[in-house]
């Protein structure tokens, strides 16, 4: 009985052990499916996050492609432009210099500090840009090589430009990634189900097919000169997608709200347009008067400077004239009221009352979305705003860049040259003035200096320019550019009766009358102020003395410039030109936002994967004794998960992800499995096809009731 006894309790030992040891086995099994499932379709995902990354950094240097060619030019012109009249400042301001010692004309002096400042400003603004100039128009580099198509003189096929053969390079990338995709996910799957211990791990489909299709140029267009403009209403958010040919940021196929492109999701680049809307009341502490507590008082306002003044010249908030900060008179800022008699309450007293007023939020109404054409232009023109004011560099840069975008789309057809104005300054008043006078002549810009002085004082008085008595704009030179010809002799018109004064600087002089200006030293003189309208009743009107100069400083009689075109490919070679890697959408139906299920759709046949993955079983003790029914002898486990992108259905945006999900329809993926056995031996030794036949004759064995239990992990 104690053998007995011994025998059933080494038995039972036995037994536990190989139970437990069974489910330790069944526990890494199913450990070694779920990486090998996520690792096969992380593979698929994460070579979709890099066919996306390709597409958008191709379309992010082809978009920079304008900007970056326009550059020569730009800066050529903007070089030329601002040497020369810089130069023409210094020829006035030095003959200047020399004049006022013969004449007597101490109001024109204050205008050498603004002069002066101008030049340097000119000057150190032209040292910024000439280093830049310099080399991207010499030095052995050329722009050409970086951003044209065909170069002239290159050897070999096009294209030549670096960026061209960049975005060419990435989409070969591409093309690489996505065929090997399907191949490499499965290697992946099995290594990463060996090193969890399974003999076996095979992921299904055998060899998983990503549906892409290579666009074609074109396809960048939305992204370069299209843009997406999101917005909402009471119903909810709603977007557009539009080709606008100045913001960008667009995609294929726009729906919004998961698909706002990449430059909107990744960067953001965006245009936020915000409002203020009513959330609701809320209740505030107001101080009202106690009824009763206050005495009404009659009490006199006076009219501000500004008004009095203004009034005192019959009603005229300014004369007509050119001189633009002279004429204007008075204190800033103080507003303009005519005064009067007024009733205000005296001795009130006031108590808080618990009021319900509005309460108001501010929110986000919509946003445009931009790319990196308008990406790059907003910079150039953010830096020339800061940096370059007194030039048009930025101006320039827009202008040949976007002439430039009009030779990028349509990719097809016929390219007619487009030109722009070069400019050519002559900075001789003489010269200028008979070139005007040709027909052939075009005159483009005329740049005229101006500076004026008011005065309380007549310029004859030994008074005249002392401080306190005058304004001027002398110390800051005020340059004006209008197009056309404008002529300083007349002051544009404004002053027939100018006069010339030395070296092309001409003269007028007016005066007008006014009750106060405090800030030349006219102060207000008069009779008491009419208690009913404020207003004083004899006031005293003091003259203001103008003078205004005008003095010439270039005129623009250039030409025409044909703007490059970096997109000289010929029709022939539309096929050859860098084209994005796409969903392929035509064959395959987007996913279904009214019924998004795992297991519908694309999203089941192209977008779930099954990891199957086994090792044999046998009972580590008294093996004969504890076989189980199993026919492979392996223990099996099986693992789905799917490949998903919540933000853009298309390869724009890297965030494709994976994530382990639910067995679900088992008849499916034994037809699957079924089919697949004859794609085993191209997979290049990582599916061998009997292992594949004795899991699929397995699987197939299992009774429909055990299967529920087998799955349902």
């Amino acid at each position: 009985m104690t053998l007995l006894g011994m025998t059933l309790l080494v038995a039972l030992v036995f037994y536990v052990y190989n139970v437990g040891d069974r489910v330790n086995d069944r526990l890494a099994m199913q450990n070694a499916a779920d990486s090998s499932v996520i690792s096969g379709a992380g593979w698929i995902a994460r070579s979709m996050n890099t066919t996306a990354m390709n597409n958008v950094a191709s379309a992010r240097i082809l978009g920079i492609l304008p900007v970056l060619d326009a550059f020569p030019l730009a800066s050529e012109i903007t070089i030329h432009e601002v040497d020369t009249i810089a130069d023409g400042l210094d020829l006035q301001t030095n003959a200047l210099k020399t004049l006022l010692n013969s004449i007597n004309e101490p109001a024109l002096e204050s205008s050498l500090p603004g002069m002066s400042e101008l030049s340097k400003r000119l000057r150190a603004q032209g040292d910024i840009i000439r280093p830049f100039e310099a080399a991207i128009n010499g030095g052995g580099f050329s722009m050409d090589s970086v951003t044209h198509w065909r170069v002239p003189g290159a050897s070999g096929p096009a294209p030549h430009g670096m960026i061209w053969k960049a975005a060419k390079a990435l989409e070969s990338y591409s093309i690489a990634t996505l065929d090997s995709a399907g191949l490499l996910a499965q290697f992946n799957a099995g290594r990463f189900g060996k090193e969890n211990e399974a003999q076996t791990s095979i992921l299904i489909p055998v060899i998983p097919e990503i549906p892409n299709v290579r666009g074609t140029y074109e396809d960048f267009r939305p992204t370069i000169d299209g843009h997406v403009r999101v917005w909402g209403d009471t119903n909810g958010s709603y977007g557009e997608v539009a080709i606008s040919g100045k913001d960008g940021g667009g995609i294929p196929d726009f729906a919004y709200f998961h698909r706002m492109g990449p430059w909107a999701r990744m960067y953001p680049w965006r245009q936020i347009k915000r409002t203020r809307v009513r959330d609701g009341d809320k209740v505030v502490e107001r101080r009202v008067a106690i009824p009763g507590s206050g005495t009404p008082t009659r009490v006199y306002v006076p009219p501000s400077p500004e008004r009095r003044a203004v009034l005192a010249r019959g009603g005229k908030g300014a004369l007509p004239g050119v001189g633009s900060s002279a004429r204007r008179g008075g204190q800033g800022g103080s507003g303009s009221h005519s005064g009067g008699w007024r009733t205000v309450m005296t001795g009130v007293q006031y108590k808080s009352v618990p009021t319900v007023v509005p309460n108001y939020k501010w929110v986000t109404e919509g946003y445009t979305t931009y790319g990196p054409l308008y990406w790059a232009l907003r910079r150039v023109n953010q830096y020339s705003s800061k940096y370059l004011p007194d030039t048009k560099f930025g101006h320039y840069t827009t202008q040949i860049a976007k002439t430039k975008l009009g030779y990028m789309f349509p990719a097809k057809g016929p390219k007619a040259l487009q030109a722009i104005h070069y400019s050519n300054w002559v900075i001789d008043y003489a010269k200028a003035l008979e070139l005007t006078q040709q027909p052939e002549t075009r005159v483009t810009e005329t740049i005229l200096y101006y500076f004026d002085i008011a005065s309380s004082v007549p310029e004859t008085s030994p008074e005249f320019l002392k401080p306190g008595t005058f304004r001027t704009n002398g110390g800051l030179a005020l340059m004006q550019r209008a197009p056309g010809w404008h002529d300083p002799a007349t002051f544009d018109g404004h002053r027939p009766d100018a006069k010339l004064v030395c070296n092309y600087i001409w003269k007028s002089t007016d005066e007008y009358e006014t009750t106060e200006d405090p800030e030349i030293g006219i102060e207000y003189r008069g009779g008491p102020m009419d208690p009913d309208t404020g207003m004083p009743t004899s006031p005293v009107f003091q003259k203001v003395y103008i003078i205004e100069y005008a003095m010439f400083g270039a005129v623009d009689i250039g030409g025409e410039v044909e703007v490059a075109n970096p997109f000289n490919w010929s029709d022939s070679e539309f096929d050859e030109l860098p084209a994005p890697l796409l969903i392929d959408t035509e064959n395959f139906q987007d996913y279904d936002s009214e019924n998004n299920g795992v297991n519908q759709g694309i999203r089941r046949s192209n977008f779930s994967f099954l990891a199957v993955s086994r090792r044999p079983n046998d009972a580590p003790f008294w093996a004969q004794r504890f076989r189980g029914a199993n026919p492979t002898d392996a223990t099996t486990t099986l693992a789905q998960a799917k490949v998903f992108n919540n933000t853009s259905w298309g390869l724009w945006t890297q965030e494709w992800q994976v994530q382990l999900t639910p067995i679900k329809r088992w008849e499916d993926w034994t037809d699957k499995i079924e089919d697949d056995v004859s794609q085993a031996p191209f997979t290049q030794g990582a599916v061998a096809e009997n292992s594949l036949k004795e899991i699929l004759e397995y699987l197939k064995a299992l009774p429909p009731e055990l299967v529920e239990k087998f799955i349902g992990h």
